[in-house]
């Protein structure tokens, strides 16, 4: 009888190891499951954002930017846009007109950019259309049969943006492409690629129809 009370004892240990060591690695299959999908989804996230701030770097625009020029009689004139979360001060901003010596226009201490939000700066002639939605007045006006340098600069004279239509040949000015109907605008607000769009000063280029392509110099 004792003989087998311990053989009994001994299968109830042998056992009793055996789910011991199968929930052992049971637990430790699920601890390793979870800290897969834990670091899966930390790298997937980490990548989201790498991507996200890679579109952002290398398409859009991340501080205030020039976002529309027309020549158009009526509408002639620049457009600032905002593309940050936050109201811009645009109190000793400039912009210079073909690298001249003196600002087409500054900032002054009211001058503000709200967050998404657009300033239009007039030609100093032929803005009667987009009188309403004006801002400010520039210096100088802005043809559209004539090549244009326009350099956006913060009150430190740091460059922020450049727009830039046309090209010298022998000491000429060279039209890109002129634009009896449209503005040169970027495809989106705050888009780095620009085309010629229809007119959509003091509001988004987003939706625009496209009117025309920017011809760079063929040289």
């Amino acid at each position: 009888m004792k003989k087998y009370y311990m053989m009994a004892c001994a299968l109830f240990a042998a056992f009793a190891m055996v789910a011991c060591t199968v929930d052992d690695d049971d637990i430790r299959k699920d601890d390793n499951n979870q800290n897969q999908e834990q670091n899966n989804g930390e790298n997937n996230g980490e990548n989201q954002e790498e991507n996200n701030g890679e579109q952002t770097n290398d398409d859009q625009m991340t501080t205030i930017c020039i976002n529309e020029v027309c020549g158009v009689v009526g509408s002639k004139g620049i457009e600032l846009y905002n593309p940050t979360d936050n109201e811009v001060s645009l109190e000793g901003v400039a912009i210079y007109k073909n690298e001249a010596a003196d600002p087409t226009w500054t900032g002054d201490a009211d001058a503000k950019i709200a967050s998404k939000g657009y300033f239009v700066i007039t030609s100093k002639k032929e803005f009667d259309d987009i009188k309403d939605v004006a801002n400010a007045k520039a210096a100088d006006s802005f043809s559209p049969s004539k090549s244009l340098t326009l350099a956006l600069k913060d009150k430190d004279g740091n460059v922020l943006d450049v727009f830039d239509r046309g090209w010298e040949k022998n000491g000429k000015a060279e039209v890109a492409l002129p634009t009896a109907e449209g503005s040169f605008a970027r495809t989106s607000d705050a888009k780095k690629e620009w085309k010629v769009l229809a007119i959509t000063m003091g509001k988004t280029n987003n939706g625009a129809a496209v009117l025309g392509e920017i011809i760079e110099d063929p040289e």
